[in-house]
């Protein structure tokens, strides 16, 4: 788990999920049997854009490579790039739940320390704490019986970290979804990801996106309760390589509209855009840029 070389409040929140990593509930997510060889072997399958306002590009996308550093140094999971003019924001309810998350579960046999240390680089700019869950002290013992969350601006994804009890280390990405959109967003991402979830239940799933020996990559789905309503991170939208574009667009239940060569845009039932990647056009221009390159 050493990185490789190469103000919120206090909140009696849903169970986000983030403490099933290294569980008898998680026990289950070594997938790479469930997968085609040519789907197990691409970590890209899903990945997040962040947009960010002039300037701040570079440091923020810092900030991510150093987190997730600690689990891997090729895990190119995120881009950030720049809008043209800052925008001017609304200001968000005061309990706002962002429908966006990324869970990092990390070795617990390297020792609490280097978690520790990676709590504390979340806690320093340009990382912000967002809020805290309260959870069973069994997931983190030498913590407080809490989950902190972070994020880096607004409209971007939470962040938190989980020690895992054995096998790999994980990457979660994470959608919180309305409790009555929660079966029709099931249905959106089966259809989007092609595969059923590896584990599943009344209030949240798993899909296996990757695996290798040292890094599990997973999509998940959490219900929230009546009372609470996601809200999409409008400077931050996850993209999905997928295959036959065109047979998948007709099966969408929102408009699907191109926006550049090989590229879709569409939403999901609760209003989180996100992006189709054409997956043939993706591997002809890595075959193209890699010709250039030893030209």
């Amino acid at each position: 788990m050493d990185p490789k070389t190469g103000g919120g409040e206090e909140e009696d929140c849903v169970d986000s999920g983030a403490e099933t990593g290294g569980s008898d509930y998680s026990h289950m997510s070594s997938t790479s049997s469930e997968l085609s060889l040519e789907e197990a072997q691409d970590p890209f399958l899903v990945s997040i854009h962040i947009i960010a306002d002039p300037g701040e590009s570079q440091p923020l996308q810092e900030a991510i490579d150093k987190v997730l550093a600690w689990i891997h140094p090729d895990l190119h999971l995120f881009l950030v790039s720049e809008r043209r003019a800052s925008r001017r924001r609304r200001k968000p309810p005061k309990v706002a739940q962002p429908a966006l998350a990324v869970v990092l579960f990390l070795q617990e046999e390297y020792g609490e320390e280097q978690i520790l240390q990676l709590h504390r680089t979340l806690q320093r700019p340009p990382w912000r704490h967002h809020h805290t869950e309260r959870v069973p002290s069994r997931f983190l013992p030498y913590l407080p019986c809490s989950q902190d969350f972070f994020t880096l601006a607004p409209g971007t994804p939470l962040w938190a970290i989980r020690p895992v009890h054995y096998g790999r280390e994980i990457v979660r990405f994470t959608i919180y979804c309305r409790h009555d959109n929660y079966a029709d967003i099931l249905k959106f991402y089966e259809l989007i990801l092609r595969r059923s979830p590896s584990q599943r239940k009344t209030d949240f799933c798993i899909f296996p996106i990757f695996s290798n020996l040292d890094v599990d990559i997973q999509f998940s789905l959490k219900r929230l309760p009546c009372d609470q309503n996601p809200v999409p991170t409008d400077s931050s939208v996850l993209e999905f390589r997928v295959k036959d574009v065109g047979e998948l667009v007709p099966l969408l239940p929102n408009p699907c509209s191109p926006i550049s060569e090989g590229r879709w845009q569409t939403e999901d039932h609760d209003g989180n855009k996100i992006l189709l990647q054409d997956a043939y056009i993706c591997c002809l221009q890595v075959t193209l840029n890699a010709r250039t390159n030893t030209d």
